[in-house]
């Protein structure tokens, strides 16, 4: 059973079972953020720098919809592993991009030691408590081989006039009711990446339609 993402030290985070409805009601719809998510995915994608015979897991793969023509080139001696709470996403992204998927909490990884060469996880940990973030973090540190990659990519504080006032906007609403931001909140992981034990820390952040987003790259 996947262990519970414990809330109750953070006020206003939605617990699984409420997100977990929530993304399996917009299932291929959600494809329609991409208007403030593909520039950051695409970066994302070329800092995973993915090759034939890669070990991908994908945390929070949603639809799966940025691997897809990936997804032969990664199976050609490799592995990729699709893992997500919402059924319907997984269903999504298995007819998509063909994962070997796994509904399951990321705060609980069910993988041994050193399994994978890359760990990808997009607008994921906006969604977790901040008290979990560190466990969250050990465990991708914990499945990555040593040098292994970690890109993460969470929606974060604005760097420019536009983008800031956004993330206002955005907190306002969260405050009011965290499910009308899909349970998503802005962060600012990288010493926090670094202070779990991950190495050569890359960041950058993309604004897309005044939406700014992190990108980080990490090495286990």
């Amino acid at each position: 059973m996947p262990r519970k993402i414990i809330t109750s030290q953070i006020p206003n985070t939605i617990p699984p079972a409420s997100a977990r409805k929530y993304y399996d009601f917009w299932g291929r719809r959600y494809d329609w953020f991409g208007f403030f998510e593909s520039r950051a995915k695409t970066r994302a994608l070329e800092l995973l720098d993915l090759s034939p015979g890669v070990s991908l897991l994908n945390v929070g793969i949603g639809t799966g919809k940025e691997f897809q023509d990936n997804a032969d080139r990664m199976r050609t001696g490799g592995r990729f592993y699709g893992l997500d709470l919402s059924m319907e996403m997984l269903r999504v992204a298995r007819d998509r991009s063909q994962p070997i998927v796994c509904q399951a909490d990321g705060g609980n990884l069910p993988f041994g030691i050193g399994e994978f060469d890359r760990l990808y996880a997009a607008y994921v940990l906006d969604l977790v408590p901040t008290a979990e973030l560190p466990l969250w973090l050990r465990g991708f540190q914990r499945v990555l081989r040593p040098g292994g990659r970690l890109v993460l990519l969470t929606l974060t504080e604005g760097v420019t006039a536009a983008s800031r006032a956004f993330v206002k906007l955005w907190k306002a609403a969260y405050n009011l009711n965290p499910l009308a931001c899909g349970g998503c909140r802005p962060l600012q992981l990288t010493n926090l990446v670094q202070q779990t034990g991950f190495s050569s820390t890359y960041s950058e952040i993309i604004v897309q339609l005044g939406i700014p987003s992190q990108v980080i790259l990490a090495y286990s």
